[in-house]
């Protein structure tokens, strides 16, 4: 879902190095945002919710609005009623031809979901949630996508309806302290019974699993084709256009737009991150190079730990939305217990790619067989790990900007 930049060490020392020199180069660097302490209005959100028991319907969704979404796009939209609350699909925020059926949109909705159903039960309701059947934007043959085109903006994808009664779950208090960590994780390995408790989180659903890649020649057929994927990716001009247009690195872009990724959220490290402030922004081309480069070089380095979401059917409409559930679930298990998570997603967007194109599927054969799914279908993937250091939240929207009127 997020993507991330690096440079190499001679064009940041070089860059550095000038700009130390020139005249006024405290003033630049203020203007670059480099002194930013990611506080203000467009950071606000990680502190306002509270989950305190006699909050109204509004206190449910600022703890939605924190949730995970595909580079930050936050595509929801939330209808308040008195015994529900209506989640909606904002198809203006999505990533383009990098998600051409809005499968990851729709994972990230499941996120906003699960922040919602979590945080009803630490207010003292028992949320009760109810999808929307279907599948997902263009995905069924059977249906034009001239059709899907015509859609409305906003589709209701999902009610929470909120009962007297609690369900109180000691992630809810994760909430605010979950952020994914794009930097490097440490040596140590995450225990198998951290990985048997991650499973367990999923409960009953048949609808989808977790494939933990246990055996070395699993983790390193995955790592070969994350690298082809994410070389696909960067060669095609369209994913990168639409990739590259989420990128927030101009200091002003922040409280524009509220959303996106920024430089403080790609692992680079505090000194890195403000050193590459002072840069001239890099070309989309030259940030996909760079991020292809940290995915060989940070990202799959050291065998990582790796899972995967796979489902019975990727394009079901309640499928994708419970593996959103399940990764927002696993993410803030994983925050409690000082472990690191990051979304790896390049192979399933060029499973997309290739459908949505007409191509032979050529990636999605390759890697079932590598990993012996059969019959299920992966959806995401991530790593897993101790990080080497601590990761930060990007900016978010308010609650109040994303409610809309019933």
């Amino acid at each position: 879902m997020e993507r991330e930049l690096k440079v190499s060490r001679r064009r940041l020392m070089g860059g550095v190095a000038t700009l130390a020199v020139a005249a006024g180069a405290s003033w630049y660097a203020a203007g670059r945002g480099v002194f930013d302490d990611r506080t203000g209005e467009p950071f606000a959100p990680w502190t306002a919710f509270r989950g305190q028991r006699g909050e109204g319907l509004a206190e449910l969704v600022r703890a939605a609005v924190l949730a995970a979404s595909p580079h930050n796009t936050q595509p929801w939209l939330f209808e308040l009623h008195p015994d529900r609350i209506d989640v909606f699909s904002d198809r203006s925020r999505s990533l383009g031809t990098m998600d051409p059926f809005l499968r990851e949109m729709h994972i990230g909705l499941g996120c906003a979901i699960e922040n919602l159903s979590l945080a009803a039960g630490s207010m003292g309701w028992e949320p009760r949630v109810e999808f929307e059947t279907g599948h997902l934007l263009g995905s069924d043959p059977g249906r034009p996508r001239a059709a899907d085109r015509a859609a409305s903006r906003a589709s209701r994808v999902a009610s929470v309806r909120i009962e007297p009664g609690a369900a109180e779950s000691p992630l809810a208090e994760a909430i605010a302290r979950r952020h994914t960590n794009r930097g490097p994780y440490g040596a140590q390995r995450v225990p198998v019974s951290a990985l048997q408790e991650l499973s367990r989180l999923n409960g009953e659903d048949s609808d989808v699993e977790i494939v933990w890649l246990e055996h070395p020649n699993q983790r390193e057929s995955f790592a070969a084709h994350t690298l082809r994927a994410t070389e696909t990716i960067v060669r095609d001009a369209a994913m990168v256009r639409d990739s590259d247009a989420w990128f927030r690195l101009a200091p002003e872009a922040v409280p524009a737009h509220r959303d996106g990724l920024i430089l403080d959220v790609m692992g680079l490290g505090p000194l890195l991150t403000a050193a590459v402030k002072l840069l001239p922004r890099p070309s989309a081309e030259q940030m996909h190079d760079d991020w292809l480069r940290v995915t060989r070089e940070v990202h799959l380095a050291g065998d990582p730990a790796v899972g995967v979401i796979v489902s019975r059917d990727r394009y079901d409409l309640g499928a994708t939305l419970r593996a959103g559930r399940l990764w927002q679930r696993l993410h803030l298990w994983a925050t409690t217990r000082g472990i690191a998570m990051h979304p790896l997603n390049q192979v399933p967007e060029v499973i997309d790619r290739e459908r949505v194109l007409g191509r032979s599927p050529v990636m999605e054969r390759s890697f079932n067989e590598a990993l012996g799914l059969r019959d299920w279908q992966p959806t995401f993937a991530f790593r897993l790990g101790f990080p080497v250091q601590e990761a930060v939240g990007g900016p978010r929207r308010a609650a109040e900007a994303v409610i809309r009127a019933a």
